[in-house]
């Protein structure tokens, strides 16, 4: 953006800006989805050793209470990357609103993206009919849900290797 003139509104130093933020939108939002496949690569280790028929009581308790709290931190992690993503958005959009730009972040891309996957369910094609329902539920919603039920699982499996390990033996 650094390229444009700025106009009688505008400085340099508020493109500047406006740029910083929109990179640094993009680094959350490229934070946030690189995430949940390293935490899925993670805690499939330690299930495998947490539920493992050799593995000692011991190992078993410890690798569940590593799942449980990796699980719990990855959650964590998932929402401040998605409130700090959002927080940038937003502003970005208030700076889109201020000076007469094309709104490109915030809600109203959202609406966008809402209208292009309800254009798609009148499609002809098949394929994108069918994607077009990928868009009922959104990312953020399935991935935070996902990364909760890894936790619950982490926890039971905690519960059941210090209260019951004989269940998980074979």
């Amino acid at each position: 953006m650094n390229d444009v003139d700025p106009g009688p509104e505008e400085t340099r130093d508020e493109l500047e800006q406006y740029a910083i933020v929109a990179n640094r939108r993009q680094q959350w939002d490229t934070l946030l989805w690189q995430m949940p496949t390293m935490v899925l690569t993670g805690e499939a280790f330690l299930f495998t050793i947490s539920l493992g028929a050799q593995i000692a009581p011991t190992g078993r308790v410890i690798a569940a209470s590593v799942s449980l709290i990796v699980a719990l931190a990855s959650l964590h992690s998932l929402a401040a990357h998605r409130l700090s993503e959002l927080a940038d958005s937003a502003w970005l959009h208030d700076y889109e609103m201020a000076h007469g730009a094309p709104e490109l972040h915030g809600l109203p891309w959202r609406d966008r993206r809402s209208r292009v996957v309800a254009a798609q369910r009148q499609s002809r094609s098949v394929t994108d009919r069918l994607i077009s329902y990928s868009g009922v539920l959104r990312s953020i919603v399935v991935w935070f849900w996902t990364m909760a039920l890894i936790a619950v699982g982490a926890a039971v499996t905690l519960v059941l290797s210090v209260g019951w390990p004989q269940l998980l033996v074979r």
